[in-house]
């Protein structure tokens, strides 16, 4: 019985998404307890800015993942979890958050997937200056 039903919500989710949609969520409070849930801040930055031109937020951490979003150099932004020279963030969605506003200045007892209210993405590394943390 458990076996079929498994089976059935299986067959109700549906195929999982192509590859170039997925998106991997940073995780944050990473560091434990003692820490902030995402324990630095960060400023766009360490590139040349051409006209219209802003560092891509991806969906995962890879060139071949989906643009999320777009900021500007000097952008600050929350810094969570790493991986490989890519950087996953938070930062505000718009003029009316700040980065207070993202909840992610708090200890969490374990590590969880972040889920707002601000957006989130990753960025690769070597384009973050490490502000505080």
């Amino acid at each position: 019985m458990k076996v079929v039903l498994a089976a059935l919500m299986l067959a109700a989710a549906g195929p999982p998404p192509p590859a170039s949609e997925t998106i991997r969520i940073p995780q944050i409070g990473l560091e434990g307890p003692a820490h902030d849930a995402c324990p630095g801040i960060g400023r766009i930055n360490g590139f040349e800015p051409r006209k219209g031109d802003f560092l891509r937020v991806r969906a995962e951490a890879s060139q071949a993942a989906a643009v999320t979003d777009k900021l500007k150099i000097s952008a600050l932004v929350w810094l969570c979890e790493a991986d490989d020279g890519w950087q996953g963030i938070v930062y505000p969605g718009d003029e009316k958050q700040d980065l207070g506003d993202c909840k992610v200045s708090i200890a969490l007892t374990k590590p969880e997937e972040y889920h707002g209210p601000c957006k989130y993405g990753w960025v690769e590394a070597k384009y973050v200056d490490l502000v505080t943390g």
